[in-house]
């Protein structure tokens, strides 16, 4: 079975995060193959709150309120 692919779809392997560009795990939080190191996947679900409802006031972590694509440009810095 020489070059066959000894990872199956739908397991957690070590990934590029697709936003940023770390290493991270192909599946976080039971989400399979989502590719997203956990700075980025809980910056995506904050940006889609803010898409979605909106916010009263700023919100800590949301990127759309702190200006930024995505809060590793921002957790990067410091």
């Amino acid at each position: 079975m020489k070059g066959k692919n000894k990872f199956r779809r739908g397991t957690n392997v070590v990934a590029t995060c697709r936003c940023c560009g770390k290493l991270t795990h192909s599946s976080i939080d039971g989400y399979l193959d989502v590719r997203m190191c956990r700075v980025c996947l809980d910056s995506s679900g904050q940006e889609n709150s803010h898409s979605d409802n909106g916010h009263d006031a700023p919100v800590q972590g949301c990127p759309t309120c702190a200006g930024v694509s995505c809060m590793h440009e921002i957790t990067e810095e410091g």
